[in-house]
C-alpha cells in the first residue's frame, strides 16, 4: 500500500488490510510490532495467522463487505500467534474501496492505561495547586513569626529565656524547609543530554553508603540505550526518592532485594505526544508494597504509607518526571512493587528543551 505509508505508520493503532478472501496486503509499524512479525512475513497470509480466536471469522468479515458497515469487538481475548501470548483488545473492521478491509487493532489495556493516566494527571494537577496555594499562605504569616521572635530574643534579659524565641525561629525554620518541599524544585530543569545509568549508580552509592543496606542488588541495563534530555541532578533526586522508599520497604525482609531494569519502549504515547522510542528505567523490590488504599494517590502530596513519612518524596518524584515530559506509574502488591519510568530520548530531535 503505497499511499499514505507514512501517515499510516504515525498512528499508534494497528492497523492491518486484507483483500476479500481475507489475505493481509498490508500492515502499518504498530501492526508490526503488536503481531511480533514483519509485513514480508505475513504477506499473503490469512488475517487467522495473526490470531487465535473464534471473534474473528471468516462469516462475520464477509457480513462487512455484504453490507458495507462497520464490524466492531470490544474487549476481545485473542492468542497471538508469533508468541502464543493472550491479550485482550478491541477491534474494529471497516470496507473499503475496491474489495478491502480495514482492521484497526488496539490493545484494551493500553486503553484503560491512557484513561487512567489522564486521570491521575488531572487529579495530581488540582492537587498540586492547591498544596502550591498553601503553602504560600503558610509562608507570610511563618516570616512575621520569625520576624517577631527574633525582636522579642533582642529584648530579653537572660539566656535562658532566649531559649523559648530560638525554639520559636527554629520550628518556624523547619516548616519553612517543609513548605518548599511541597512546593516541589524551585528552578526549571537545566536540559542537557544525560546518561541514565550514570544517575542510577550515582543513587546507588548514595544509597549503599548507609551501613543498613543489605540487599541483593541486581542489574540489568540495556548498554545500547542514547541519553535521555534531563537535568541531571533532579533525575538524581527523583530516582533517590524511589530507591530511598525501597530501603525503607524492604528493612524487614530477610533477604531484602532490588531490581533495576532499563530499556527501550518503541512507539510510547506520553500524555499527548507520542514518541518512536523512548528510555524506561523500571525499580522493583520485594518489600511490604503500597496499602491498596493508597495506590491511586501515591504520587499525591503529604500521602504516605509510612509512620515517620512526610509524603512529599514521590510527589516531588513526580513533578520532576513530569517536567521532564516523562510518566512513572506504580504497581504494587505484597512481596514486588515496581516503579516504571518513561523518559523521552534525546535522539532524532526528540525531547523538549522548555519547561511545561
Amino acid at each position: 500500500m503505497p499511499v499514505h505509508k507514512d501517515i499510516l505508520d504515525a498512528i499508534k493503532v494497528a492497523i492491518v488490510v486484507v483483500d476479500a478472501k481475507f489475505a493481509i496486503l498490508y500492515m502499518n509499524d504498530t501492526a508490526e510490532d503488536f503481531c511480533c512479525g514483519s509485513l514480508e512475513h505475513f504477506r499473503g497470509e490469512k488475517i487467522g495467522a495473526l490470531f487465535e480466536g473464534r471473534e474473528v471469522t471468516e462469516t462475520a468479515l464477509q457480513r462487512c463487505f455484504d453490507a458495507y458497515e462497520t464490524y466492531t469487538l470490544r474487549q476481545v481475548r485473542l492468542k497471538i500467534s508469533a508468541t502464543n501470548q493472550q491479550t485482550v483488545v478491541n477491534i474494529a473492521v471497516s470496507p473499503i474501496s475496491g474489495q478491502r478491509l480495514v482492521f484497526e487493532i488496539e490493545p484494551f489495556d493500553r486503553i484503560l492505561f491512557l484513561n487512567k493516566e489522564d486521570q491521575v494527571r488531572n487529579a495530581q494537577l488540582a492537587s498540586r495547586q492547591l498544596v502550591r496555594g498553601m503553602a504560600h499562605e503558610i509562608k507570610n504569616p511563618l516570616g512575621s513569626i520569625r520576624g517577631a521572635a527574633q525582636l522579642l530574643r533582642r529584648g530579653l534579659a537572660t539566656g535562658e529565656q532566649s531559649e523559648y524565641t530560638d525554639l520559636i525561629i527554629g520550628e518556624v525554620d523547619r516548616l519553612k524547609t517543609l513548605v518548599d518541599r511541597m512546593l516541589g524544585p524551585n528552578h526549571t530543569p537545566c536540559f542537557e543530554v544525560v546518561n541514565i545509568h550514570e544517575v542510577i549508580e550515582k543513587v546507588l552509592r548514595v544509597v549503599e553508603s548507609d551501613l543498613d543496606v543489605n540487599w541483593q542488588l541486581e542489574r540489568d541495563y540495556d548498554p545500547s540505550m542514547p541519553g535521555v534530555l534531563g537535568d541531571f541532578d533532579q533525575l538524581t533526586q527523583a530516582l533517590l526518592n524511589i530507591i530511598q522508599n525501597a530501603k525503607d520497604a524492604t528493612q524487614n525482609e530477610a533477604t531484602p532485594r532490588l531490581v533495576i531494569r532499563t530499556g527501550i519502549e518503541h512507539q510510547f504515547t506520553i500524555g499527548t505526544t507520542r514518541h518512536p522510542t523512548v528510555a524506561r528505567v523500571q525499580i522493583e523490590d520485594n518489600g511490604i508494597g503500597v496499602p491498596p488504599d493508597l495506590q491511586d494517590q501515591i504520587f499525591f502530596p503529604l500521602v504516605t504509607g509510612k509512620p515517620s513519612g512526610t509524603g512529599l518524596g514521590l510527589a516531588i518524584t513526580h513533578t520532576i518526571i513530569g517536567m521532564h515530559h516523562g510518566l512513572i506509574v506504580c504497581n504494587s502488591e505484597q512481596g514486588l512493587t515496581s516503579f516504571v519510568i518513561y523518559l523521552p530520548l534525546a535522539i532524532n530531535g526528540e525531547g523538549n528543551s522548555d519547561a511545561p
